[in-house]
């Protein structure tokens, strides 16, 4: 059944685009910085190796790995940011990347998958928000209906996911951007190697994937419980609150982000007022509106098209579509000569 989920998971439209959408940094013309789409397969990888060790379902893993990152909008977090502020003012709720995925793949483009799968991308987040926490077996589909509207309101609430592979997901979340982010960083000398607070985790991404993989198998031969220990979970936080402020707010990557926050702003509100003067005639139907489903038509207010068909472009389109819709473009007269 998982092995379904994952495939088409994989074949989506939605799978394809996060090769073009920023993980942390964008704008910056480095090639080997990580995309989205190579953060999901770090994830995967990590937490296949823990669930083959523990013997659970990989196929269940990987799928919820692999599409949990689906609803991530243009510009990563910090969009996300933006366009759940629009969101609140369209009287939406907030927006959350979490929930946009489950969305995505249950009405936006809709692949049936298993409430498993769905729940797991609910979950994954918030990892650290807990030191050990065992899998909610009793959760049912209300629950999970129920805590997708508490996204609305609270979108940084930590939820716990039915399944052992989902907790997995959400641990391997963590630690496989902690490290990344750093080496990134250190490769675009925003910090130095010697500067960061490794403490038992080594000096690299590679020696902290080794450390915290023994660590939470250690601790689940030990306990039963999924998390980490008490020293590595305080090696963790205060790694990732190095992260947050040398990597995350590094006034070198916000340079643009007041740009960024304006282009949300004019992008949702042209699109919004094309589509309600012009219909069938507008880029919201012609590039997104007309291949959805006829219940997704009929059950969607238009903001929430709006917010739909923004949260799905690839950090370039949204670009382009800025350029094309509002920057002032050559004007061709035919038959006019400009040479004197």
């Amino acid at each position: 059944m998982y092995e379904r989920d994952l495939e088409r998971i994989i074949h989506s439209n939605a799978y394809a685009r996060y090769f073009d959408k920023t993980q942390v940094v964008y704008l910056v013309p480095y090639d080997h910085l990580t995309r989205r789409g190579l953060h999901v397969q770090f994830v995967s990888m990590f937490s296949r190796m823990l669930g083959k060790r523990l013997g659970l379902n990989l196929d269940l893993i990987e799928a919820i790995a692999l599409g949990h990152d689906v609803g991530h909008p243009p510009f990563g977090h910090e969009g996300e940011g933006y366009l759940s502020s629009i969101c609140k003012e369209m009287g939406l709720g907030a927006f959350s990347h979490a929930n946009q995925s489950c969305r995505l793949f249950e009405v936006i483009e809709p692949l049936d998958l298993s409430f498993e799968v769905h729940d797991g991308f609910l979950c994954h987040d918030g990892g650290m928000k807990s030191r050990v926490s065992q899998p909610n077996l009793d959760k049912t589909a209300q629950m999970h209906i129920d805590e997708r509207k508490l996204r609305t309101v609270t979108p940084e609430v930590d939820l716990i996911p039915k399944t052992a592979e989902a907790l997995l997901v959400k641990l391997s979340d963590t630690v496989s951007y902690l490290g990344r982010d750093i080496e990134d960083a250190i490769a675009l000398r925003l910090i130095e190697r010697k500067d960061v607070p490794w403490g038992m985790l080594g000096s690299s991404n590679h020696t902290l994937l080794e450390a915290a993989r023994h660590d939470i198998l250690t601790l689940y031969g030990d306990t039963g419980q999924f998390g980490f220990s008490e020293e590595m979970y305080q090696t963790l936080k205060k790694l990732r609150k190095f992260n947050f402020e040398c990597i995350y707010w590094h006034p070198k990557l916000k340079t643009e982000s007041k740009k960024i926050e304006q282009a949300y702003k004019l992008l949702f509100e042209n699109l919004l007022t094309e589509w309600l003067e012009k219909r069938e005639e507008s880029l919201l139907w012609t590039a997104f509106l007309h291949s959805r489903t006829q219940e997704y038509l009929v059950n969607t207010v238009a903001a929430q098209y709006v917010v739909d068909f923004i949260a799905g472009m690839t950090d370039r389109y949204f670009l382009k579509v800025l350029q094309e819709r509002l920057i002032p473009q050559k004007i061709e007269v035919t038959g006019v000569h400009t040479s004197h």
